[in-house]
């Protein structure tokens, strides 16, 4: 259980910075005036990779080598196409119900900056699931 607990204050760790790399080029790109959804997926892409590198290097073990890291790497994108892909729609849903029902200018101006931190926590414990039996189990 220590473990477990270690790996994952590592990880959130890791993504956090990872979250900051993702915050920064999504605050970038929105700002130049692409949509929420598309300057999420860009932003995601390089997030993803960075946890991915630091975290097999130093968070999880390779314990299982059924497949090598540059396969594990294939799945891990496949898995972040899919859930990048979920969490832009909700991003730009939430976005939306916000411009829609919020009348306060402070929030409708940050009103995808919002809808990014609140879906964060949700994507980083499905991260850390998913990198965990990715890198350790299969």
């Amino acid at each position: 259980m220590k473990k477990i607990i270690k790996q994952a204050i590592n990880f959130f760790c890791v993504s956090g910075v990872g979250w900051i790399i993702d915050f920064l080029i999504f605050i970038l790109l929105t700002h130049i005036g692409i949509s929420e959804v598309i300057a999420n997926i860009v932003s995601s892409f390089f997030a993803i990779t960075f946890v991915y590198l630091v975290s097999t290097n130093k968070i999880f073990k390779n314990i299982n080598k059924n497949l090598n890291l540059k396969k594990k790497f294939i799945l891990y994108i496949l898995y972040q196409i899919i859930v990048v892909s979920v969490f832009s729609v909700f991003i730009g849903l939430i976005t939306k119900y916000i411009n829609n029902n919020i009348d306060m200018e402070i929030v409708l101006k940050y009103s995808q900056l919002i809808a990014k931190i609140l879906v964060t926590p949700i994507t980083m414990l499905l991260n850390f699931a998913f990198m965990k039996f990715l890198i350790e189990r299969v």
